[in-house]
């Protein structure tokens, strides 16, 4: 208990569904790390696989754990934060798992600068078979830089969920998980921490590895896009975003140059629209939303058209 003490408590929640492949390592990964003020809290969809056999078998050092019918992998983990008592906090997948010494490292790092709400290290990209195919390191300090898809999140800067730690104190402050989120629930949670004022940290150390599997979510790389679109366009029309005017018209541009304009000339082409009527289309949007035209990418096609004709 003495040695306990002197350790931050850290909750780390994994929500499960079907996962008998990976869960074990999973697990293994989390109760290995030999931290002596863990919770760990299991909270499986009411799996038709092995996956309760193998979290049984370790239920003497799991805080909890529970397999039932539930709404979703956001509702896993909202039960699951609803239970824990830790200083920080996190979500594991149960097809990603942890490095060695990760929780060590972490909570040292929040006992240096306690002032961090969002904490994150180096994510290691993994195969099924467990094998480094990449890595990556986050790069975003504020709610501006997170909410820019375009030239920050989609250019290799975004965080990768396993990898992040946050602080009771931001979540008391913002609330759980958005459950009416399929894809990007972390993104939008993350988001929200920033837009808190939240502080992030940036530990330059390998913490975590995510999986990659045939069968991921993440797989739907156009839906991920469409729901991370649904996500930032409120902020970026909303006045009570803080944003210089500057970035405000760029981002709104290039929302609405991919979530307008780009899906408007599509549903055209697949009409058979001739090329001068997709084009008068694209010129009446630009008239109503001129911010299309501080995209580069609209810009270039703009070119493009008038060099060909």
């Amino acid at each position: 208990m003495l040695e306990s003490n002197r350790y931050p408590r850290i909750s780390i929640v994994t929500p499960s569904y079907n996962q008998g492949d990976f869960i074990e390592e999973t697990i293994q990964s989390v109760l290995s790390q030999n931290y002596p003020n863990l919770e760990y809290i299991i909270i499986d969809g009411g799996s038709t696989d092995n996956s309760v056999e193998i979290i049984k078998q370790y239920e003497s050092q799991v805080s909890y754990w529970v397999s039932e019918c539930d709404r979703g992998q956001t509702h896993a983990i909202n039960k699951g934060i609803a239970r824990a008592t830790g200083d920080i906090l996190a979500y594991l997948n149960s097809d990603d798992y942890y490095l060695p010494g990760t929780l060590f490292k972490v909570a040292e790092y929040f006992r240096q600068f306690p002032q961090t709400d969002l904490l994150h290290g180096r994510c290691r990209y993994v195969n099924e078979q467990g094998e480094k195919i990449g890595e990556q390191f986050a790069n975003i300090q504020s709610f501006s830089e997170i909410i820019d898809l375009w030239g920050i999140w989609w250019q290799e800067r975004q965080f990768v969920q396993p990898e992040v730690f946050w602080s009771r104190r931001i979540t008391e402050q913002i609330g759980h998980f958005r459950e009416d989120l399929h894809y990007v629930m972390d993104y939008e949670y993350w988001c929200r921490i920033l837009k808190a004022g939240g502080v992030v940290g940036r530990l330059d150390a390998e913490l975590t590895c995510f999986r990659f599997t045939s069968t991921q979510k993440s797989n739907h790389s156009e839906a991920v896009a469409d729901e991370l679109l649904q996500v930032v366009q409120p902020w970026l029309w909303s006045n009570q975003t803080a944003l210089p005017l500057n970035d405000r018209l760029r981002l709104q541009g290039q929302w609405l140059y991919q979530a307008v304009l780009m899906k408007q000339i599509e549903r055209s082409v697949q009409k058979g629209d001739r090329k001068l009527r997709r084009w008068l289309k694209s010129m009446y949007l630009v008239a109503v939303h001129p911010q299309v035209l501080l995209v580069p990418n609209f810009r270039t096609r703009i070119d493009q058209f008038l060099h060909r004709n």
